[in-house]
């Protein structure tokens, strides 16, 4: 695929038909990803927006890649919705069982254990702060199943955002009815939650606080950093979505978001010229 790139913001216009200095530098940083991208082992998709400014970076980010446990963000938002329509409470418990539990659910199987129910609540907090599998099948169901969830992604302009199969179910995935999503749609969204137009502005800073539980490994390349409800330490904000395939053990995660860090960070100490002024 073309490697591309958008910037749709610019600090000062071009003079005399030269590109502004703020464009030369998005190219550095596209290059830059090029490089980290040519070391890996698999391939890598990058999606960046400009939380104050909407500038954009992509990098592959229209081509479709597995999602991993991040397509549990578009089960919450519908689970949300249903919540802020009365069709679900987050006290309401649920029953739960052993033959619920599948791979990396240990905190679903400690409730089955010792309580027998979650709450929805409860549901939520482990599928996002745990990763928890069995909860994000539970979710799935409590929804209304992959189409009330793919709807809702395409009410939302997000057709590049499918859920496709539940948690761990190998079989699917072996009938190639993987959960995928394209960079730039799973940035868009987190855009719109920090723009507070998820179904509406409460509803935006729900999803928000629970997606806060989620303590990441960003954080050990890039310091001091934000996540979710937080902006760290940038006056540029931004929202990244990094995704890859045909991996093996690496995470392309902490090496592209302090590339696209760094970027922001020299756009956050510089004027509109580039000149730092601290």
């Amino acid at each position: 695929m073309t490697l591309r790139w958008f910037s749709w913001v610019f600090l000062v216009g071009p003079l005399f038909g030269q590109a502004a200095g703020s464009e030369l530098l998005a190219a550095k940083t596209m290059a830059r990803l090029a490089v980290f991208d040519a070391g890996l082992d698999g391939t890598l998709g990058v999606a960046v927006i400009g939380l104050k400014t909407g500038a954009r970076l992509c990098y592959h980010c229209d081509t479709w890649f597995p999602t991993a446990s991040t397509i549990k963000v578009p089960v919450l938002v519908e689970v949300v919705r249903l919540i802020r329509a009365g069709k679900l409470s987050y006290e309401q418990r649920l029953p739960v069982s052993q033959s619920e539990v599948v791979p990396s659910s240990a905190a679903y199987e400690k409730a089955v254990a010792e309580a027998g129910s979650l709450s929805v609540r409860e549901l939520i907090t482990i599928m996002i702060q745990n990763s928890d599998n069995a909860a994000t099948n539970k979710l799935i169901d409590l929804a209304g199943g992959f189409a009330a969830v793919n709807t809702r992604m395409d009410e939302m302009n997000l057709p590049g955002i499918r859920l496709r199969r539940k948690m761990i179910d190998l079989a699917a995935a072996k009938a190639d009815r993987e959960n995928i999503a394209t960079p730039m749609d799973m940035v868009r969204l987190a855009e719109m939650l920090y723009s507070g137009k998820v179904l509406d502005a409460g509803s935006s800073r729900e999803i928000l606080e629970f997606m806060g539980l989620v303590k990441g490994d960003v954080r050990k390349a890039v310091v001091p950093v934000g996540t979710a409800t937080k902006t760290g330490a940038l006056n540029r904000p931004f929202a990244i979505a990094v995704f890859g395939a045909y991996l093996g053990g690496e995470s392309p995660v902490p090496g592209a978001t302090k590339i696209v860090f760094d970027h922001f960070r020299k756009l956050d100490r510089a004027n509109a010229a580039g000149r730092f002024l601290e």
